[in-house]
């Protein structure tokens, strides 16, 4: 089965300031383009089963039907959600921000 997925404009924005944070403010290309991979990987991952992913751990996400997807070997996290065969990402974040604000 395969999912469309739908990055919102919001997504994309947060995905370019995490990017643009690693490239130019920490100098560190290669942490950027590991990060850039990992959410390819998840991207894959989305369209072909988005339901391997765990429910959201923030309890008001979780009722509202958000699942996280964590960007493998780093600290970020991707929020979306399901609505039958649309994957809608929402979100991405580091791990430890409050982001269940910031939705």
């Amino acid at each position: 089965m395969h999912y469309n997925l739908i990055i919102t404009d919001r997504a994309d924005e947060l995905i370019d300031e995490r990017v643009n944070y690693l490239v130019n403010r920490l100098k560190n290309q290669q942490a950027a383009a590991h990060l850039l991979d990992g959410i390819e990987q998840i991207y894959d991952r989305l369209e072909e089963n988005p339901y391997q992913f765990a429910d959201c751990r923030d309890i008001f996400l979780k009722s509202k039907g958000y699942k996280e997807a964590v960007v493998s070997d780093m600290d970020y996290i991707m929020i979306f959600r399901i609505e039958e065969m649309d994957v809608l990402v929402v979100g991405f974040f580091h791990q430890l921000e409050n982001y269940n604000l910031k939705l």
